[in-house]
């Protein structure tokens, strides 16, 4: 059968998915399993850190590694080994150069589908997404450059000034590959051209999407699992019917395991087989309270949170569903609130319990888990 997935290996509580999910993600340090190295390992685990908020997403790649050096990120930004894009979901996420090519590939056409119409209402048509192509190929055909430098170049070929016009132009030639957000100069993040930035054959074009979809499944539930057909739906933005395959390809390819929960199947990569195997081992590295970033992907990247983040709750993460999602707190695998950096220095944490009081010991362990937390590097 075209969806057809491995036999389960284990019935699992909604607790026991919260806590393999934590280890999944490399957010908690498991006794086999590690920690990624550095940024660019823990990008490659993930595939793609949701990014909009780049400060945020320099906390949550550095809190996946070992050294948890924000920036190690900015350094592997500045050196061409991650990058950020639009490759999905019309949003900006950080991706290692290598997987960069191939997943703008593979998931840009649905992005640019989508936002076709938008587009055309601002008169962004096929053509003058073309002519904004030739601009900037010329602009950056020396190097990098800044968004108001591009918008610049923009304007002076006749498009609308601004930074809307400047967005969408530089959104929709990113999700059609021809450019990526590269090194940072202060504050700035610069545009580069992706054939000039990313290695060669970066877009995989030899090799057919099936296989690229089956890479894309495997590694999504490998990094992110136990997780559902649906939650990589929603991740990826592709329709059930897509994913179905994708999931098929990989489980064919020897590169998927199955379990319960509450009667649903989830996925994970074959590292699930030992972890549920000794659920005593998970439980053990995953108790505690830790800091998650803004849009991190322990939470933002599934449909059903509700193994992490109760479904009542989840409108205290994202006030008004606007896509906005603050920085949780997770107390032994549950997300028990929210928390803020506060002070003229950021310095000063503060936070704001789902329930009061805090469970016993978590405010304590919040602050201790804070002075821990890597901060960000400061724009040079």
């Amino acid at each position: 059968m075209p969806d057809a997935v491995p036999a389960p290996v284990a019935d699992l509580t909604a607790e026991d998915v919260a806590r393999l999910r934590l280890v999944s993600q490399r957010l908690v340090p498991h006794p086999v399993l590690g920690l990624p190295p550095d940024p660019v390992a823990a990008v490659a685990h993930l595939l793609a850190v949701q990014a909009q908020d780049l400060p945020a997403a320099h906390v949550a790649v550095a809190s996946r590694t070992a050294a948890r050096g924000a920036a190690a990120v900015r350094a592997a930004l500045d050196g061409g080994a991650l990058v950020r894009t639009w490759p999905m979901r019309g949003t900006l996420h950080l991706l290692t150069a290598a997987d960069a090519g191939w997943m703008t590939r593979l998931l840009g056409p649905r992005a640019l589908r989508a936002a076709a119409k938008r587009w055309l209402d601002v008169g962004l048509d096929d053509a003058a997404f073309e002519r904004a192509r030739a601009v900037a190929r010329e602009r950056l055909a020396d190097g990098p450059a800044s968004r108001d430098e591009l918008g610049s170049a923009w304007t002076e070929a006749g498009f609308e000034p601004g930074t809307s016009t400047t967005y969408r132009l530089l959104n929709g030639l990113a999700t059609r590959g021809e450019l990526v957000l590269g090194p940072v100069r202060g504050g700035d993040q610069l545009v580069v051209r992706a054939d000039a930035w990313l290695p060669a054959g970066a877009r995989r074009e030899d090799e057919p999407d099936e296989v690229l979809l089956a890479e894309l499944a495997a590694r999504y539930v490998a990094s992110h699992g136990p997780a559902s057909v649906p939650d990589l739906v929603r991740w990826t933005f592709l329709t059930t019917g897509v994913v179905r395959r994708a999931v098929a390809a990989a489980h064919a390819a020897g590169r998927l395991v199955a379990v319960t929960c509450e009667g649903r199947t989830l996925l994970g990569g074959p590292d699930l087989v030992d972890l549920v195997a000794d659920l005593d081992a998970v439980r053990e590295a995953t108790r505690g309270v830790l800091l998650t970033a803004a849009f991190d992907e322990l939470v933002l990247g599934y449909a059903d949170r509700t193994a992490t983040l109760a479904a009542e709750l989840e409108v205290l993460v994202v006030p008004g569903g606007n896509g906005m999602f603050k920085p949780v707190v997770v107390a032994d695998g549950r997300a028990v609130g929210t928390w803020a950096r506060a002070g003229s220095k950021r310095d000063r944490l503060v936070v704001t319990p789902f329930a009061e009081p805090f469970p016993a010991g978590v405010a304590a362990a919040c602050q201790e888990a804070f002075s821990a937390l890597p901060l960000p590097p400061p724009g040079r």
